[in-house]
């Protein structure tokens, strides 16, 4: 039985209006996560080849993504990844977002999540995650 828990149309758009009363409790907060020695993160930005690349991986199967929340420690101000691997000073606890493929059944079209992430596995790139943050880049 092909049960389809999901189709591609889920989401919905909002004006631009709403999305800032959406989004507008979190930037009050800034102050608060700061002063956790935390790095504040407005938003996060990812590119529409990446995006491409990763539903590129999957084809038709792919019908949309999971977002997950995540969270690691940076430099307070690294501008490049590699500063963030690295680490050039202060690490801060940061918030960070984890895109995953999701197909029609519902499950991620990942292959190391759902073995446990074993780390003799080979790493392969399915997840898409480091996109530019703002304040740092906005």
């Amino acid at each position: 039985m092909d049960v389809k828990k999901f189709t591609g149309k889920e989401g919905q758009l909002i004006s631009a209006e709403r999305a800032l009363e959406l989004t507008k409790p979190h930037l009050s907060r800034e102050r608060e996560i700061v002063g956790r020695g935390e790095n504040f993160v407005k938003a996060e930005f990812f590119g529409i080849h990446t995006f491409n690349e990763l539903i590129g991986l999957h084809g038709d199967n792919c019908v949309g993504f999971r977002v997950y929340y995540g969270v690691r420690d940076e430099d307070d101000n690294a501008l490049d990844e590699q500063l963030l691997v690295r680490g050039n000073g202060a690490k801060k606890s940061t918030a960070r977002l984890v895109i995953v493929p999701v197909g029609a059944d519902g499950r991620d079209l990942t292959k190391s999540m759902h073995a446990g992430g074993l780390k003799d596995m080979a790493a392969e790139k399915e997840v898409m995650v480091g996109g530019p943050i703002c304040p740092r880049q906005c």
